[in-house]
């Protein structure tokens, strides 16, 4: 009798301790269910419980529990636990984020590069986890921990008619994702337009705007291959690189153990590679739909590609000055030259990169493994 109680004592302990251990996560992202980077969340989670060895969960809630403008207020209030926070959204709360997040139009990489998704989701990543306290800081100020960045692929124009030239431009609505593409549009002769891009869609098909500067995957992660009738990818060029997919509530981050702590990072290093892969993927994809359907394809002209170029050759000082003298960021041309550098050695370390697996190791290798898991959040 006594061995049995005992032994169901044991057993009540181990199960209640189990019970206290395991710590369930609320992911949220504001993209369809679908969506590329919908799917590199299920990836997250997946990641998550296994590197954790079943201590840590998550559910995932897509386009639900909140819209991109509702979800850098609701990663700090708890809400989610973890979030994908577009920060060109809140251009006040993360400007130092955003300064580095614009360069990618002015930093395109080598001539022809196709691997800028990477490269930028990479550079980003290791510029604010090892040299962007700064950064750290707007986080932390929003009760947020920074675990990893992600990158689109290269932006164009997906439009109601063609835009092949200045004229085709002048006076358009372009809807832009940040302020670079903004700057942009302006000096192209067209009209910037804020719209989040879930608005995007009924935007174009009830004319409020006559294109959207965004990447080829949004074609079929937010259905617009229903609405756009052509198509040019050779400008303006960049990526967005604005976008913190796995930002955790501070709060919640604090409560985990360090091997809890860690075993999100390696995660967040799944989510990160995924979500890239699953971008170049539908990049594809979506070419391919536009093609199909017959939409027209077509690329700039060479007066467009010039006054695009000498556009581009001015920006990084534009950049500097408005981050300088809006914000306060008094060393934000040194930013600048710190952040090259960076980009430049991902480019060249993920020019050969084969698979989403190798690019997962090569961030976890150069990044996410050098962060201390016990000083951030703290």
């Amino acid at each position: 009798m006594l061995k049995t109680i005992l032994a169901a004592t044991a057993l009540t302990t181990l199960v209640a301790s189990s019970a206290v251990a395991e710590t369930k996560l609320r992911v949220a992202t504001g993209f369809p269910p679908k969506a590329a980077a919908a799917l590199a969340a299920e990836d997250f989670v997946a990641a998550l419980e296994k590197q954790s060895s079943g201590s840590v969960s998550g559910k995932t809630y897509h386009g639900s529990l909140l819209s991109f403008g509702e979800t850098t207020a609701g990663v700090r209030d708890g809400v989610a636990d973890i979030g994908y926070v577009l920060t060109a959204y809140f251009p006040a709360e993360f400007p130092h984020f955003n300064l580095i997040s614009e360069l990618s139009m002015i930093a395109p990489g080598p001539d022809g590069a196709t691997n800028q998704a990477m490269a930028y989701s990479a550079a980003v990543t290791e510029y604010t986890f090892h040299h962007c306290p700064k950064c750290q800081d707007e986080f932390a100020a929003q009760n947020q921990v920074f675990t990893g960045s992600a990158a689109s692929t290269k932006y164009g124009l997906l439009c109601t008619e063609p835009t092949d030239t200045l004229a085709d431009l002048k006076g358009k609505r372009l809807r832009v994702a940040g302020s670079q593409w903004s700057r942009w549009a302006t000096a192209m002769g067209g009209t910037p337009v804020s719209l989040k891009i879930n608005e995007v869609y009924e935007g174009l098909s009830q004319g409020v705007i006559d294109c959207v500067i965004a990447s080829a995957p949004e074609l079929i992660n937010f259905a617009l291959i229903d609405v756009v009738k052509a198509v040019n990818m050779s400008a303006p060029g960049g990526v967005y690189a604005a976008a913190a997919p796995s930002n955790m509530n501070r709060d919640k981050w604090n409560s985990l153990s360090a091997d809890d702590r860690s075993a999100v990072l390696k995660a967040a290093a799944t989510y990160a590679a995924s979500g890239v892969w699953r971008y170049m993927d539908q990049e594809k994809n979506g070419l391919n739909a536009v093609a199909e359907k017959g939409v027209h394809v077509s690329e700039a002209n060479a007066e467009m590609m010039s006054a695009s170029k000498a556009f581009l050759a001015d920006d990084a000082t534009t950049i500097a000055d408005f981050y300088k003298s809006k914000y306060g960021i008094e060393n934000a041309a040194e930013m600048i030259e710190d952040f090259r550098p960076i980009v430049d050695k991902w480019f060249e370390l993920t020019a050969n990169t084969a698979s989403p697996e190798e690019y997962e190791a090569l961030l976890w290798d150069e990044i996410f493994s050098k962060v201390n898991v016990e000083a951030l959040g703290g």
